[in-house]
């Protein structure tokens, strides 16, 4: 694998469940949005719903004594011991990383260092508890990457998220971990070379992230009480995290209670950055509700909105082609295009739409920009032979 993907419940497909807006959706409030009152009632939360507890964030991060002097050991040995702080924990890192099986599972810290597997916030974890060991600042950055589906279940499809994580020297001399002179190691275990940069987040949302992975797994097994309680805990760190809000939107109109659904997302769009997946699961409940008038107000949003997150352009676009709304399609891949004109996935599918379309043309065209961005064989013979039957 190329990179290590995390579960995370995106809206967009027709197989997601989707919440509901109103007919207005605005990005700026005048007064400052509050949190809607979760439906405690529809769960069971807590020692209550399962023999598992719901663990802290402490718990989470915790290595054992005996990593911890294995960690103590290692650093001390004479060629880790002259390097700075943050390059130790790298090392330290690397090391142990050597046989690391990078599975797609959400584990604790201690938990992933023992079994030697994880996925990528796991390893995030991983280095962000054994940097505090050691005294280093560890910041976040989202990346922007490749979509790829590893899971569909008969409501809900499970796609990939991806953070790397920026290690700085000490701060002893007050400068700020930002200060533009301030050294740091970066660790991104599977660097893609279509990954785009996103904002650096703090260790409050790394938190909600971390919460909204394991609801995920639970709500993947069917467990909405373990996924209620998970989410619930998450918002104790962040209640601006869009893809945690829109999970709580989600097992709510899963439980029955869509009003609260709707609730959770006009929220969301009101304190959240990211409006895609929002939006695309609000339209997606109005419609099942039979609010046409509505959800066309919101289909338009969609459609109009900028967003500096382009691989969910590629994915909405992808799922309004498997729904036949080739008209939607053409202009989420053009979205995503604008921002990443190199990825030739998407200028096939771009073609598909087109083609559909009747724009014999763009289609042409997009198969011709796909061709010359592919790279492997496979993908070069299945170009050129749709750009020959086109050209027929």
């Amino acid at each position: 694998m190329k990179r290590i993907f995390h579960r995370v419940v995106p809206a967009i497909a027709a197989l997601m469940l989707m919440t509901a807006c109103s007919s207005h959706i605005s990005s700026v409030s005048s007064a400052t949005p509050v949190m809607p009152q979760m439906n405690d009632n529809l769960f069971v939360s807590g020692s209550d719903v399962t023999s598992t507890p719901i663990p802290g964030f402490e718990r989470l991060m915790a290595l054992t004594p005996e990593q911890i002097e294995d960690l103590h050991q290692f650093v001390s040995r004479d060629d880790i011991a002259q390097l700075p702080k943050n390059k130790q924990v790298r090392e330290y890192l690397f090391t142990k990383l050597v046989n690391f099986n990078y599975e797609g599972e959400n584990y604790s810290a201690s938990v992933a260092l023992e079994k030697g597997s994880g996925n990528c916030m796991t390893l995030a974890l991983l280095t962000y508890a054994v940097a505090r060991e050691l005294g280093v600042k560890a910041v976040f950055q989202v990346m922007h990457t490749p979509p790829m589906l590893l899971e569909v279940t008969s409501d809900l499809a499970v796609t990939s998220d991806h953070v790397r994580t920026f290690l700085y020297e000490d701060d002893t001399d007050n400068k700020g971990f930002y200060f533009s002179g301030r050294t740091y190691v970066i660790l991104d275990y599977f660097p893609d070379r279509y990954d785009r940069g996103g904002r650096k987040i703090g260790e409050q949302q790394f938190i909600g992230m971390l919460y909204r992975n394991f609801a995920a797994d639970a709500l993947l097994d069917g467990d909405l009480n373990r996924a209620f309680s998970l989410l619930k805990t998450g918002t104790q760190y962040t209640q601006e995290y869009a893809p945690l809000l829109n999970m709580l939107a989600i097992i709510h109109r899963r439980a029955g209670d869509d009003e609260t659904a709707k609730e959770f997302y006009r929220y969301a769009l009101n304190v959240s950055e990211s409006k895609i997946t929002l939006l695309s699961n609000y339209h997606y409940l109005l419609t099942l509700n039979g609010e046409v008038e509505a959800a066309h107000r919101v289909k338009l949003q969609l459609l109009a909105l900028e967003d500096s997150s382009p691989y969910s352009w590629y994915v909405m676009g992808k799922e309004a082609l498997d729904e036949g709304d080739n008209q939607s399609a053409k202009i989420y891949l053009k979205k995503f295009l604008q921002n990443t004109p190199y990825y030739h996935r998407a200028y096939f599918d771009l073609a598909k739409a087109q083609y559909a379309l009747g724009e014999s043309v763009a289609a042409r065209s997009s198969l011709s920009q796909a061709l010359s961005y592919a790279e492997l064989p496979e993908s070069q013979r299945q170009y050129q032979a749709k750009l020959a039957w086109l050209n027929q």
